[in-house]
């Protein structure tokens, strides 16, 4: 039951909706997801850090990406 209502918290929000419908059929650098949201770099580490802890997204990390 938790595991839903995190998903459910996560989806609550308009950005974290549009970045799970943006990361539905590619991979995304979180510059990308900056730009196509317009929004802060921090703000958008904020909302993908609540997309994993939800495990709606994967995240990695290559070099400097």
């Amino acid at each position: 039951m938790r595991e839903l209502v995190a998903v459910m918290k996560a989806l609550a929000d308009e950005n974290r909706l549009r970045i799970v419908m943006a990361l539905e059929d590619r991979e995304l650098c979180l510059c990308q997801l900056v730009e196509l949201l317009g929004l802060a770099t921090s703000t958008v580490s904020r909302h993908m850090s609540i997309l994993q802890q939800a495990r709606l997204v994967d995240a990695r990390k290559a070099g400097r990406w």
